[in-house]
């Protein structure tokens, strides 16, 4: 299987349609793109000062600018990478650019999209293609610092509706916001050039040559549209929304402008600075003649509260949206389709665009109507829309972790309800929208991102609640684990020993919470090194545990198997010891001999065993759970042959590789016995004892082995699977160690190239195979291809695993070897695994 070129140029995102009758803008248009150039960044920004213009509001066209000139790039062949995102949040600039390198096929780190988005600003700044990155409805400038694209290749165009906004000094590399747990670059590259333009509105000439041209099919309703030009200020948004309106009623611009001036004069005192204000009450109006017509309304506000990102369709049909359109309770099919038809009703008279075959980018309200809108709720109301919005959001989000997708069109219209009224979702309590946004950022593996949302919760929820509220000290558990996730060892300590003290007066010490609490502060005292403090309090917790909960409850196990792990960390090995086979021999009474829990307590304890060299006691371990196994069943049962499978892989860590191949070679005849097992179980088996006859030397055993496991995870699992992939990596290891040098390149290079195309540069499958692939190329005489691989595994191993991973070390002493031209060292053979 060949790889897929990358072909060029390379389209990353979204661009939004072009309007309906989408004019170029000879006078009001043409300024901002004169002189754009590599390495400039230009921010579409408001025209003016907001109490003098009301352009400011939005709706003059930046975006729809950004479009035309973006697919004139493109168009045009100027463009090697096109890059087009939705700014209005942190996370969505993130996610963004990590889509977008893996779009130009660069290797990052697996699941870790804020490297990804690091690796893809450093690539901008170092690559001679031709690029332009797009931020479209940049929110707040806290989203994007240490976010600017910046290479002197490459243009960056901003929208935003925000006031002088000007970027920092571009610092690719670098992803963490400015919050505890941020990184920065040793040497910021140089700050890009920057031009700041402001958007106005078209000039009149502009907005009536609009107008005219919108309504070519009756030149009678074009009479009186220099006065409705003049009374919308010019705005691009508010002609569009005339335009609309007049297509569907078949009025004039003369009597449309009439009823705006009513309308403008009704609502005087209501928002007087607002042009839109009246145009569309107008458009609503209209949309309430068609059934139906109560629900427009409800409908619109609940819209614009939740924009101004695309709203999937399930948030809007939810039953919190029904109950609050509808002001029913009990929801049925009839409202849901009732809800359907109001919106398409908005849609009708150009309020919302709706594209009803797309489950994530369903309704469309732009940000400039969602503004108007909410200026003209009073604070009861908003607050009331902010709630139900809130709801509609939770109810929507599927608990288990959905689509990338969908996740971020839920945390975007989740970041609009907080930024409408954030107020709102704080009484009584903290509304649950609060807390499931967080989870999603930790479950979309976002950590720096996701430890400063908790950090801003966590001090919002102590001024509006108090800091030993139940909600608060909810947050500050999720905050102390997002610092840990992120990497900040001494600040989760730091946060959980703050946290322990302050459960400890607000529920009482012996409180399971309070225990709980202690439990995980012994566990970060223990990651960072404090072993004399993480054995105290684990020693405290233990009897806690036992006091609270029982000996036999799962939390007083638990503690027992941490309490054994601070022992183990200061070889203390009689005493852990002792704590694991007490909390080995529980589990085997209260949840079984092989319940997963129970077998990890045999493996902790056996680790033990390992340590403090007492081998023999782990192998006696495992032969007696497998005899009392079979005792209790037979041989041929399931878990009668993960017991044997267990002891080999303890007779192979104790270095008896005979008596662990032996004993793998029966599991897997008794597996083949088993009735109704799956063929993983015999790849599974396969593959562990063809590990332990290449590693032991018996080549000819091995190859067949790997060559029928390999067979079989082609047909079951599919050529492309990581499974089937680190297969064929595996036997064409075997084939090195079997002086078999012509297959191991070819197989190693096939593996390499579908590696690089299915998982990416930097997954762990393709740099063990780039490593072998360099060590076989030597070993056949070709150094020049070995060095290349060489050094291309090592720089790539360092920049996605890190310098102390495992996998590094090996690609370097490998590569140490290959440089002091000394052969015989053998390739990376994946070891047998539980």
């Amino acid at each position: 299987m060949q790889p897929q070129a990358r072909t060029w140029p390379v389209f990353s995102g979204i661009v939004p349609f072009l309007a309906d009758g989408y004019m170029r803008r000879p006078e009001t248009g043409k300024g901002p793109w004169d002189g754009l150039h590599p390495g400039l960044t230009v921010i579409l920004g408001p025209d003016g000062d907001p109490k003098a213009s009301a352009s400011w509001y939005g709706g003059t066209g930046k975006t729809q600018l950004a479009a035309a000139f973006a697919n004139k790039l493109w168009v045009a062949g100027e463009l090697d990478l096109l890059v087009w995102l939705y700014a209005g949040n942190r996370d969505s600039i993130v996610t963004g650019y990590a889509r977008a390198l893996a779009d130009i096929r660069v290797a990052a780190p697996p699941g870790q999209p804020e490297a990804a988005a690091a690796r893809f600003l450093n690539w901008l700044a170092d690559t001679g293609r031709r690029w332009l990155v797009v931020l479209d409805d940049l929110a707040e400038p806290a989203d994007a610092e240490g976010l600017w694209p910046h290479g002197p290749s490459g243009q960056v165009l901003v929208t935003t509706r925000l006031a002088g906004l000007s970027p920092g000094p571009a610092t690719p590399g670098t992803t963490g916001p400015a919050t505890p747990g941020t990184t920065t670059p040793d040497a910021p590259p140089p700050a890009a050039e920057q031009r700041t333009i402001a958007m106005s509105a078209f000039s009149q000439r502009e907005a009536i040559d609009y107008i005219l041209a919108q309504l070519d099919e009756d030149p009678f309703q074009t009479a009186g549209s220099v006065d409705l030009a003049i009374a919308l200020g010019c705005l691009p948004a508010g002609l569009a929304l005339a335009v609309a309106y007049l297509r569907d009623s078949g009025q004039d611009c003369r009597h449309y402008q009439r009823a705006s001036a009513q309308r403008k004069q009704d609502l005087a005192d209501l928002i007087p600075s607002d042009p839109l204000v009246p145009f569309w009450i107008l458009a609503l109006d209209r949309a309430m003649q068609f059934a139906p017509r109560e629900l427009a309304w409800p409908a619109l506000k609940l819209a614009a509260v939740l924009g101004p990102a695309w709203i999937p369709g399930a948030v809007l049909t939810s039953s919190a949206a029904c109950t609050f359109v509808t002001g029913r309770t009990a929801v049925t099919r009839g409202d849901q389709a009732s809800l359907r038809a109001a919106f398409e009703n908005l849609a009708r008279i150009g309020l919302v665009r709706i594209e009803p075959d797309d489950e994530v980018r369903t309704v469309l309200l732009a940000a400039v109507l969602q503004f108007s809108v909410r200026q003209t709720m009073t604070p009861a109301e908003l607050g009331q829309t902010v709630q139900a919005a809130a709801d509609a959001v939770c109810e929507s989000w599927p608990e288990d972790t959905a689509q990338p997708d969908l996740e971020q069109a839920l945390r975007d219209c989740a970041t609009s309800v907080m930024r409408c009224d954030e107020q709102a979702l704080w009484h009584p309590d903290g509304h649950p929208l609060l807390v499931r946004v967080g989870r999603s950022l930790d479950e979309a593996s976002l950590p720096e991102t996701a430890l400063a949302y908790w950090h801003v919760l966590a001090r919002r929820s102590a001024k509006e609640l108090g800091a030993r509220s139940a909600f608060t000290l909810q947050i500050r558990e999720r905050l102390a684990t997002a610092a840990t996730a992120a990497g900040h060892a001494d600040e989760a300590v730091g946060l959980r020993a703050d946290l322990a003290a302050d459960l400890d007066k607000a529920v009482g010490w012996i409180d399971p919470q309070a225990i709980t609490a202690r439990a995980s502060l012994a566990v970060a005292l223990r990651a960072v090194g404090r072993l004399s403090e993480a054995i105290s309090l684990s020693e405290r917790v233990a009897a806690d545990s036992d006091l609270v909960f029982g000996p036999a409850h799962a939390q007083t196990t638990e503690s027992l198997r941490e309490l054994g792990s601070a022992y183990r960390d200061a070889e203390r090995y009689p005493e852990a010891i002792r704590v694991s086979q007490r909390c080995l021999a529980v589990r085997e009474q209260t949840i079984g001999l092989m319940h997963a829990e129970t077998i990890s307590a045999r493996d902790h304890l056996a680790e033990v065993y390992r340590r403090a060299g007492q081998a023999d006691e782990a192998i006696s371990l495992y032969r007696k759970a497998l005899a009392n196994v079979e005792n209790a069943l037979r041989a041929a049962h399931p878990d009668a042959v993960t017991a044997r499978e267990n002891l080999a892989m303890a007779y192979y860590r104790a270095g008896r590789t005979d008596e662990a191949a032996a004993t793998f070679e029966r599991a897997l005849t008794e597996w083949q016995r088993v009735p109704g097992t799956g063929p993983g179980h015999t790849i599974a088996a396969r593959a562990n004892l063809g590990a332990i006859y290449c590693l032991s030397g018996r080549l000819k055993e091995a190859i067949p082995l790997y060559e029928s496991e390999l067979a079989d995870l082609e047909r079951v699992s599919g050529p492309g699977h990581p499974d089937t992939l680190r297969a064929r990596w595996n036997l064409a290891a075997a084939c090195h160690k079997a002086k078999r040098l012509p297959e191991a390149v070819q197989l190693g290079e096939a593996t390499l190239a579908d590696c690089e195309r299915i998982l990416g540069q930097g997954h762990r499958e393709t740099l063990t195979t780039r490593a072998n692939l360099a060590h076989a190329y030597h070993a056949a005489g070709q150094l020049k291809r070995a060095s290349a691989q060489f050094d291309r595994a090592l720089r790539d191993c360092e920049r996605s695993l890190g310098p102390d991973d495992p996998l590094t070390g090996s690609v370097r002493a490998l590569r140490k070897r290959y440089l002091a031209g000394r052969q015989g060292a053998a390739p990376i053979i994946a070891p047998p695994s539980a």
